[in-house]
């Protein structure tokens, strides 16, 4: 009878060992250091619908653990602390680890699978590339070397689009020599109808604009409010003084209706007179930077926005590509809703 109860449990355990080993296997596992020790959160997100939500991870001591069980190779995109955007693959079995440096010149380092491994070569071979012509053939060379690799659509969002803003007809000929299934990536999918401009005589995207502050300090707008965010820009000009001062009064009202959801607000005026621009700010209380734009109704961003009409509101996505203009804040609110919708754990804020 000992011996029978004894032969149960054994099998029992063996089963359990052998249910815990089988789960273990669908799960995609992440270890992590900071080189500098810092404990600072990571948010978690995905490059498309296959990782919909956001997640953080919490260091302890510069190190952490962090897991989670994927349908299919998934590709994750980790927000570090100081706003750098490191991607990580995942898949299902996979253990990986990721060193991330404190310089943010060298590239966080992520083993564990091909495809991370195939990712750091990549980055680090384009760190010095100054044309998109150089990396566009390295990314042909890497969709000709493996077509199905899982890699490739984060090498279109992060290279083509995010640092050169490479014209539609050069985005297509990359996603065009890419196998079949992954042209169907579900990223891919979405990202089509954004690369289709109105008029295919002008680029939607905002590759250049100089501005300057108030102390005479020349800015390329281009580069600010940060690579992750979305931007909303209120043009106007002080010769239309109170309409367009309003319309800066009325953007604030969404630092704290979009607060956590990566909007920077900024506004740029496109004033002859520099010092009409100046006496309209000088008691300025907003929370954002005003700049000028010295071309005035040659700026950039009149041209790339049909039909502009002082003051305006533009509306760039994370990429800088324009998305809408809008005459009234409630108009803004409205598309805003639509286009920055929730994130896991965050709270509607009520509008008034």
């Amino acid at each position: 009878m000992k011996r029978t109860v004894s032969n149960v449990i054994a099998v029992a355990a063996s089963a359990l060992l052998l249910l815990a080993g089988c789960r273990d296997k669908g799960l995609f596992t992440l270890h992590g250091t900071f080189e500098n020790g810092s404990s600072d959160s990571i948010l978690v997100l995905g490059l498309d619908s296959r990782y919909d939500r956001v997640d953080t991870i919490r260091p302890a001591d510069g190190a952490f653990t962090w897991s989670f069980r994927p349908d299919t190779a998934t590709t994750l995109i980790l927000l570090l602390p100081d706003g750098r955007e490191q991607p990580v693959f995942a898949d299902r079995g996979i253990e990986a680890e990721i060193v991330i440096p404190e310089a943010d010149s060298i590239v966080p380092k992520v083993t564990g699978s091909p495809e991370n491994d195939a990712f750091y070569d990549f980055a680090v071979r384009s760190l010095h590339d100054i044309s998109f012509e150089q990396t566009s053939a390295r990314i042909d060379s890497f969709i000709t070397k493996d077509p199905f690799s899982e890699v490739t659509p984060y090498l279109i969002y992060a290279y083509a689009i995010k640092r050169w803003h490479a014209d539609r007809l050069d985005i297509m000929n990359l996603v065009s020599r890419m196998s079949g299934i992954m042209q169907d990536a579900p990223f891919l999918v979405n990202l089509m109808p954004e690369i289709k401009p109105d008029d295919d005589r002008i680029s939607r995207y905002l590759d250049r604009l100089d501005v300057y502050d108030t102390t005479g300090v020349k800015y390329d707008f281009a580069n600010l409010g940060g690579n992750n965010n979305y931007t909303l820009i209120c043009l106007w000009a002080s010769w239309d003084r109170e309409r367009s001062l309003a319309a800066r009064r009325d953007m604030d009202t969404l630092t704290g209706l979009f607060y956590g959801r990566h909007l920077a607000l900024a506004d740029i005026s496109i004033d002859s007179n520099v010092g009409s621009w100046k006496d309209a700010v000088r008691s300025d209380t907003l929370s954002w930077m005003s700049y000028i734009d010295h071309d005035g109704w040659g700026s950039r961003l009149v041209r790339m926005v049909p039909d502009v009409e002082l003051p305006a509101y533009i509306f760039l996505t994370d990429t800088k590509r324009f998305s809408f203009k809008a005459a009234t804040i409630q108009e803004v609110i409205v598309q805003l809703e639509k286009l920055l919708p929730l994130r896991s754990g965050e709270v509607r804020m009520l509008r008034w």
